[in-house]
């Protein structure tokens, strides 16, 4: 009995579990220096996912975007440290399909229309 107990917690200790995405949360600057984004969860609850709305803007950048713009929504976790969603280019007025992926203090962002057929990329930089 205790042979079998015993072995039961072996194996429940080498068993994967749920993999729980790293914290996407503060304040991110896209690497021209322009713009930065503030990460939280999705006005709605926890279920809506996680939103990314503009924070800041450098005054000399030229943009059609505006403080408090959303532009990352329905992030949802895809793994130890990437979320899938939507992004919207206030530039151009368009949706996009969005990946992002967390590697240190750097998250790359990756938004594509039509599959994979269109597609740009954005890195980020944790400031807060």
């Amino acid at each position: 009995m205790r042979l079998s107990i015993s072995l039961l917690l072996a194996f429940s200790l080498v068993i994967p579990g749920k993999v729980l995405a790293a914290d996407l949360s503060g304040h991110w600057q896209r690497a021209n220096g322009q713009a930065q984004i503030a990460f939280a969860p999705c006005p709605g609850g926890p279920s809506k996912g996680i939103c990314g709305t503009i924070a800041w803007l450098n005054p000399a950048a030229k943009t059609k975007a505006h403080i408090g713009d959303k532009v990352f929504y329905d992030l949802i976790p895809d793994g130890a440290d990437n979320w899938k969603g939507k992004a919207y280019s206030p530039r151009e007025g368009k949706t996009y399909a969005a990946t992002l992926n967390l590697r240190g203090t750097t998250l790359y962002s990756r938004e594509c229309l039509f599959g994979e057929r269109i597609c740009r990329s954005e890195t980020w930089t944790r400031v807060k």
